[in-house]
Formats: structure tokens, sequence, C-alpha cells
């Protein structure tokens, strides 16, 4: 059965900007907890997903007075072709989403994320747990 899986992007932009490091300024959350996520609350999340599933990534700044947008991916994920992420607008703001297509790949993949903030653009890099 396949589930919808949502991933929370939180990221202090701020401090982002300036110390040059993405992954030392994002927290990540996602729907799977229960079902085998780890990490969560660090940038290198694991997101525990299945064959078939799709997973919603959504950015949010932790200051209201900064703005940040996933600009793509990249990474092992997106080069196998086993989740390659689309833009998407909705009433509530924009999101990617991407269905896992594993082709029998378990384990897991890493990929990167990249997150644009004032023009710049940090990348850092959480996982997929592909069972």
């Amino acid at each position: 059965m396949s589930t919808t899986i949502s991933v929370l992007v939180v990221v202090d932009v701020e401090n982002a900007l300036a110390s040059g490091n993405l992954g030392a300024n994002v927290y990540m959350i996602d729907t799977q907890k229960h079902e085998g996520s780890g990490n969560e609350g660090q940038d290198e999340l694991y997101t525990a997903c299945q064959e078939g599933d799709q997973i919603n990534w959504t950015v949010a700044p932790v200051s209201p007075q900064t703005t940040a947008s996933i600009a793509g991916f990249t990474g092992t994920m997106v080069s196998s072709k086993i989740c390659v992420p689309k833009s998407y607008d909705s009433p509530s703001g924009s999101y990617w989403a991407g269905l896992v297509e594993a082709q029998g790949q378990t384990g897991n993949i890493q990929y990167s994320m990249n997150i644009s903030m004032d023009g710049k653009v940090l990348t850092f890099d959480p996982f997929l747990k592909i069972s």
C-alpha cells in the first residue's frame, strides 16, 4: 500500500548564510517517525519509505523576516531515478513532490537538497531509507 509522506525542512536562514553551512542550520522532520525514519530534528534525516510512496517536501524559515525555498534536488536518488522530485504550487505555497521508484533497491539512498535564500543556494544531504 503506497503512502504519502510529508517532509518539513526548517532553515535558520540568517545563520546558514552567515556561516555558509546549511547542514548545521537545518532541522528536518517527516511523517514516518513511527515507520522507521531516523535523525529527526537534524540535517541528515533518514525518511522511511517504500516503492510507490509519494514524498512531499516543504521548507520554512525559522525567522518570519527571512525567506527560503527549495531550488532543486541532486544526488544518487535523482541520478538513479529512484525519486525525481518536481515543483508544485498549492494554496498554502510551493512544495516539491516525487514518487519512489526504487526498482528493487533497498537501504539508504543519499540525495542533496538545494535551498535558495536571499539569492544564494546552499546544499545539504539527507537520505531515503527504502525498505
